[in-house]
């Protein structure tokens, strides 16, 4: 018996379309900014009364996750756009699924992005699984 080979995100699905790329990058950058200004919020009192420099933080951050709202919302209709493109194209659930996985691993392994222990990956997939679901009637 012999065993199937794994297929690699490379063999897979070759190409990730620029634009989806470029808000997968822009998404993940984004939330590296949100997560470093969190932390030095998280740093200081808030219970006291805020100075103008803690004020100034705490708006920071507030910017923050606004811009990584926006791009998570940009990553998101990049993905549709994907999952519809395929799913017009007569690809099945289980296929655009897939592609949507290797997706994420091609970005990864040409360095557009890089490993968060499958986060990235899971929401994309979760995205794509809901994109798939038939129109309900």
């Amino acid at each position: 018996m012999v065993l199937p080979q794994r297929l690699t995100a490379e063999e897979s699905f070759p190409f990730v379309p620029p634009v989806l790329a470029a808000a997968a990058a822009a998404y993940q950058l984004a939330r590296v900014a949100e997560s470093a200004q969190l932390a030095l919020m998280a740093q200081q009192e808030l219970d006291d009364e805020w100075s103008d420099d803690v004020r100034a933080l705490v708006l920071r951050a507030r910017e923050r996750i606004y811009e990584t709202q926006q791009s998570r919302t940009a990553l998101r209709d990049r993905v549709r756009e994907f999952v519809t493109g395929l799913r017009e194209s007569g690809d099945s659930a289980s296929s655009v699924i897939d592609h949507s996985r290797s997706m994420i691993r091609l970005l990864e392994s040409t360095g557009v992005i890089t490993s968060d222990d499958g986060r990235l990956e899971a929401e994309v997939v979760a995205w794509a699984t809901e994109d798939c679901r038939p129109p309900e009637a």
